[in-house]
Protein backbone atom coordinates (compact mmCIF):
# COMPACT_ATOMS: atom_id res chain seq x y z
CA UNK A 1 0.00 0.00 0.00
CA UNK A 2 1.69 3.00 -0.87
CA UNK A 3 -0.65 6.34 0.38
CA UNK A 4 0.42 9.98 -0.61
CA UNK A 5 -0.79 12.79 1.48
CA UNK A 6 0.05 14.35 4.92
CA UNK A 7 1.85 11.68 6.87
CA UNK A 8 0.52 12.32 10.19
CA UNK A 9 -3.02 12.14 9.46
CA UNK A 10 -2.47 9.00 7.42
CA UNK A 11 -1.11 7.03 9.64
CA UNK A 12 -3.45 8.32 12.49
CA UNK A 13 -6.32 7.65 10.08
CA UNK A 14 -4.55 3.58 9.30
CA UNK A 15 -4.34 3.66 13.83
CA UNK A 16 -7.64 4.49 13.74
CA UNK A 17 -9.00 1.56 11.60
CA UNK A 18 -7.06 -0.80 13.47
CA UNK A 19 -4.85 -1.74 10.29
CA UNK A 20 -0.61 -2.59 10.86
CA UNK A 21 1.45 -2.52 8.87
CA UNK A 22 4.95 -4.39 8.01
CA UNK A 23 7.37 -2.10 7.43
CA UNK A 24 6.72 2.02 7.12
CA UNK A 25 9.10 3.58 4.06
CA UNK A 26 9.48 7.52 4.01
CA UNK A 27 11.55 9.86 2.61
CA UNK A 28 10.58 12.75 5.35
CA UNK A 29 11.66 16.56 4.22
CA UNK A 30 15.65 17.03 4.81
CA UNK A 31 14.94 20.00 6.61
CA UNK A 32 17.69 21.62 5.00
CA UNK A 33 15.73 24.67 4.12
CA UNK A 34 16.07 23.77 0.11
CA UNK A 35 16.07 26.79 -1.93
CA UNK A 36 14.11 28.22 0.61
CA UNK A 37 11.11 26.18 0.42
CA UNK A 38 8.87 26.09 3.32
CA UNK A 39 8.01 22.03 3.02
CA UNK A 40 11.11 21.54 3.42
CA UNK A 41 11.49 23.63 7.01
CA UNK A 42 8.61 21.55 8.61
CA UNK A 43 10.66 19.98 11.80
CA UNK A 44 8.44 16.78 11.15
CA UNK A 45 11.67 14.71 10.98
CA UNK A 46 12.87 15.70 13.83
CA UNK A 47 9.72 14.96 15.96
CA UNK A 48 9.45 12.34 18.64
CA UNK A 49 5.71 12.35 17.74
CA UNK A 50 5.91 11.64 13.56
CA UNK A 51 7.89 8.73 14.58
CA UNK A 52 5.56 7.36 17.65
CA UNK A 53 2.94 7.16 15.41
CA UNK A 54 5.25 4.95 12.81
CA UNK A 55 6.07 2.76 15.93
CA UNK A 56 2.12 2.39 16.69
CA UNK A 57 1.66 1.45 12.86
CA UNK A 58 3.91 -0.88 12.71
CA UNK A 59 3.01 -4.81 13.79
CA UNK A 60 5.92 -6.20 16.32
CA UNK A 61 8.85 -6.84 14.30
CA UNK A 62 7.97 -4.81 11.82
CA UNK A 63 10.75 -2.33 10.94
CA UNK A 64 10.98 1.29 9.57
CA UNK A 65 13.43 2.84 6.93
CA UNK A 66 13.54 6.56 6.72
CA UNK A 67 15.71 8.78 4.37
CA UNK A 68 17.61 11.64 5.64
CA UNK A 69 20.39 14.15 4.56
CA UNK A 70 23.55 13.36 5.63
CA UNK A 71 24.23 16.22 7.68
CA UNK A 72 21.46 15.69 9.86
CA UNK A 73 20.50 12.32 9.98
CA UNK A 74 21.59 12.36 13.70
CA UNK A 75 18.74 14.38 14.13
CA UNK A 76 16.28 12.34 12.98
CA UNK A 77 17.68 9.21 14.15
CA UNK A 78 17.46 10.54 18.09
CA UNK A 79 13.66 11.49 17.50
CA UNK A 80 13.31 7.68 16.21
CA UNK A 81 15.11 6.31 18.70
CA UNK A 82 13.32 8.60 21.58
CA UNK A 83 9.85 7.35 20.20
CA UNK A 84 10.71 3.53 20.79
CA UNK A 85 12.90 2.51 17.84
CA UNK A 86 16.12 0.65 17.96
CA UNK A 87 18.34 1.64 15.93
CA UNK A 88 20.36 -1.32 14.32
CA UNK A 89 21.70 -0.20 11.18
CA UNK A 90 22.21 2.67 8.47
CA UNK A 91 22.81 2.82 4.94
CA UNK A 92 24.50 5.69 3.30
CA UNK A 93 24.44 7.01 -0.75
CA UNK A 94 28.03 7.35 -0.68
CA UNK A 95 29.18 9.67 -3.24
CA UNK A 96 32.14 12.24 -4.48
CA UNK A 97 31.40 15.40 -6.11
CA UNK A 98 33.57 18.14 -6.53
CA UNK A 99 36.82 16.75 -7.61
CA UNK A 100 38.03 19.16 -10.57
CA UNK A 101 37.71 16.31 -13.81
CA UNK A 102 39.26 18.48 -16.62
CA UNK A 103 42.70 18.85 -14.18
CA UNK A 104 45.55 16.30 -14.67
CA UNK A 105 46.91 16.40 -11.24
CA UNK A 106 50.07 14.29 -12.69
CA UNK A 107 51.40 17.41 -14.39
CA UNK A 108 51.77 19.57 -11.07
Amino acid sequence: MILNGDCIKEMQKLIDDGVQVDSVVTDPPYELGFMGRSWDSTGIAFQKETWELAYKLLKPGGHLLAFSASRNYHRMAVAIEDAGFEIRDQMMWLYGSGFPKSHNIGKD
